[in-house]
């Protein structure tokens, strides 16, 4: 397992979440949208899978940038993980949880999508 590798999965999920968590506060606060009839809760849910699709965007194009093996698995895998461990965050308060939870899941998909020498993972007599 490349340290390196899960660094940048960490850091860019970091940012992402960074992200994302703005824009959601911008949702919230009615900067974007209006607070009559419902307007920011639809703003919200539509921004969610829009947020999913140009996140797994950036960070392919982001890994790819910093010359990671295999970015498009990494990316994907990262920013589904990031979705699911946000949508957990819902029982257990984290402070921060965006930026957290986005560093984990893409720090876990940088790592589990990683090339590994068959030398280091075969079974020894």
């Amino acid at each position: 397992m490349d340290g390196r590798r899960i660094l940048i999965g960490a850091g860019t999920g970091a940012v992402l979440g960074a992200l994302w968590w703005g824009a959601r506060e911008l949702i919230a606060s009615g900067a974007v949208c209006s607070t009559d009839d419902f307007d920011c809760l639809g703003v919200g849910v539509i921004s969610m899978p829009v947020a999913v699709v140009l996140g797994g965007l950036l960070a392919w194009l982001a890994f790819r940038a910093l010359d990671l093996t295999r970015p498009a698995p990494a990316a994907v895998i990262g920013v589904l993980l990031a979705a699911v461990f946000l949508v957990l965050t819902v029982w257990v308060a984290i402070p921060a949880g965006t930026i957290v939870t986005a560093a984990l899941g893409f720090a876990i998909g940088a790592a589990v999508t990683g090339t590994h020498s068959v030398q280091k993972t075969a079974a020894r007599d």
